[in-house]
């Protein structure tokens, strides 16, 4: 593959454009509320979290802090007020006050987004999203109408020396930003709503077609956002592979690779990291090139089909049929 690091005067695979009035969202913070719990009052305090919260107390607790469950405490009353009186998090939960005491631009850009997902998505709800401690584990959780954000995974801000700490890889630390806070709330939504898809067809073209369209559906609802948020790289490396698509789509074909079935010959062109460390990707290149490549064909692909409803798309499966009329093919550049 050829490895370039400049971009002079690449073409722009402009998107189309998807409009809708913002709608109201909520955004709880059930961080918030839990570390408000009066240890006096516990018990009552706890049913009335498991009231406002319903389904994520309880998945929170059993999930997400890996509680145990005790028939003898199904509220999980014990060990809810243990966290809540762990000094630790007590202090973890000051930093988040701290950093995200308000969250109402946060909410704004939802409401943005949720305007044209309500637009596109009629017959589906709304989903509400709802902040939360996740002991540095979980970006975000999905449920059938609520994203969770684990927020002390956008905690770069203050937090650099601690998620190193924690042996969190470099290239991962960078992300953690306030600026990923909503793209990956909206990618959740997609992934959440069209995972399975993944299991149908197992094909290298499926998975790249697949998460183009997880991207496009970001871009699409936020559309100010820039590439490299959605593509999770460094502007560097989006350069590289706009200048190096040609060659990029060349080196798929010489390893035979669009029909290839076997995930795990092919999963680390997908998969994230500092760069795409997959046999002859060079180091400049862009983390999860797949994943640009699948954006391309589908961008293509609606801009030369406009019948074609954001909400089709995503259902659509036929791979080989959006890779043919997309009528994707690179050109080298000069």
């Amino acid at each position: 593959m050829v490895c370039l690091t400049a971009c002079n005067g690449c073409k722009q695979n402009t998107q189309r454009t998807f409009n809708g009035n913002p709608v109201e969202v909520k955004l709880l913070r059930f961080e918030k509320d839990l570390f408000q719990l009066n240890p006096a009052d516990a018990e009552s305090s706890l049913k009335k979290l498991a009231d406002t919260y319903g389904h994520f107390y309880f998945s929170f607790a059993r999930d997400i802090l890996a509680m145990r469950e005790d028939k003898n405490d199904p509220m999980f009353i014990k060990p809810m007020t243990m966290v809540v009186g762990y000094e630790p998090f007590r202090q973890l939960q000051k930093n988040i006050d701290s950093v995200y005491g308000n969250m109402a631009d946060i909410q704004v850009e939802l409401s943005k987004a949720m305007g044209i997902y309500h637009a596109e998505f009629p017959k589906y709800r709304v989903p509400d999203f709802v902040t939360f401690l996740s002991e540095f584990g979980y970006a975000n959780v999905t449920y059938d109408s609520l994203i969770g954000i684990g927020i002390d995974m956008y905690m770069n801000a203050t937090h650099d020396k601690f998620y190193r700490a924690l042996e969190f890889p470099e290239y991962m630390i960078k992300k953690l930003q306030k600026e990923y806070i909503v793209p990956n709330a909206i990618k959740a939504i997609a992934i959440g709503k069209y995972d399975e898809q993944t299991y149908k067809d197992k094909r290298f073209i499926a998975m790249m077609i697949y998460e183009g369209k997880i991207r496009y559906f970001t871009k699409a609802l936020l559309p100010e956002v820039h590439d490299t948020i959605i593509l999770g790289c460094s502007a560097k490396q989006l350069e590289w592979c706009k200048k190096n698509e040609a060659e990029i789509w060349t080196h798929y074909i010489e390893k035979e690779l669009l029909y290839k079935n076997n995930p795990m010959a092919f999963i680390r062109y997908f998969n994230d990291g500092p760069f795409t460390s997959a046999e002859g990707v060079p180091a400049e290149s862009a983390p999860g090139i797949g994943a640009y490549s699948g954006l391309q064909i589908v961008t293509k692909y609606m801009n030369l089909h406009p019948d074609v409803s954001l909400q089709k798309l995503m259902e659509d499966t036929d791979c080989d049929k959006i890779l043919k009329l997309s009528k994707y093919r690179p050109e080298r550049s000069n």
